[in-house]
């Protein structure tokens, strides 16, 4: 099974490959937004220690790897229709949650690239050693908690890939949830700053539960391991029934 798992995962690498090769030009302009954003982020607040400017590059780069994730497993079975190849790839004897598996793996270990780049454009501009000594006293906050938010965010994706194969058309409503993820999970606006409605809101987002880890130590760590694994456990819930649907009313490799 490892040996297949590996072989799924090769073959993400592969498609992610020609897919930057195709479209690198809308690949370099979506970066190049990111780097505005990520410099808002920086700027939106006064930074007072290498500690918050450790808090907010870590919780720009989770949200960074969110968002490439979640937008791959969101779009991944309307882009395998559209390109007619979704019976193609479901008649190999490849499980799909093996396939699943090679999505996430890929683009997570892919957007890592995109994540160090911006860690030297932030040292530069704050400062290396500033930067370096606040993410060294919290860098065990940041791999736990960083890992138990992607888990999350995994079953956000694995969510919105499950509507995806009823309603097809959910593009607008990853757009809306991760640029509400990127302004009010805490590291671009202080949560001290937000409106009361934003932190019930934020109490069942994964990533304002890591910046809150990363900021106010270990006694976030049960409420964000848990509401990963709802979210976790609601994705996978919600895509065996529509997955189902979807192969009981002919509806698979249909992108409309």
């Amino acid at each position: 099974m490892l040996r297949q798992i590996f072989r799924v995962v090769s073959a993400s690498f592969l498609k992610k490959r020609a897919e930057y090769r195709r479209y690198w030009f809308d690949f370099t302009v979506g970066l190049i937004i990111k780097f505005v954003f990520f410099f808002g982020t920086l700027y939106a607040s006064p930074i007072q220690t290498g500690k918050e400017a450790a808090v907010k590059l870590a919780g720009f780069s989770l949200w960074y790897l969110s968002a490439h994730l979640i937008a791959k497993l969101g779009n991944s079975a309307i882009e395998e229709a559209y390109l007619g190849t979704a019976e193609q790839v479901l008649s190999t004897k490849t499980p799909p949650w093996q396939i699943l598996i090679g999505v996430v793996v890929a683009e997570v270990a892919l957007s890592f690239a995109w994540v160090a780049l911006f860690f030297l454009c932030a040292a530069l501009i704050i400062g290396f050693s500033e930067i370096v000594s606040g993410a060294l006293s919290i860098v065990t906050e940041i791999v736990v908690f960083g890992g138990v938010s992607l888990i999350g965010m995994t079953g956000i994706g694995v969510f919105i890939l499950g509507l995806s194969l009823r309603l097809k058309q959910v593009g607008a409503v990853t757009e809306v949830l991760l640029y509400y993820l990127l302004i009010f999970s805490g590291f671009f606006l202080s949560s001290n700053r937000l409106p009361a409605a934003f932190h019930i809101l934020n109490a069942l987002s994964p990533l304002s539960w890591a910046v809150q880890g990363m900021s106010a130590g270990w006694r976030a760590f049960f409420p964000a391991f848990g509401v990963s694994l709802l979210w976790l456990a609601i994705g996978s819930f919600v895509l065996r029934q529509q997955w189902n649907w979807a192969r009981k009313n002919g509806k698979i490799g249909s992108y409309v």
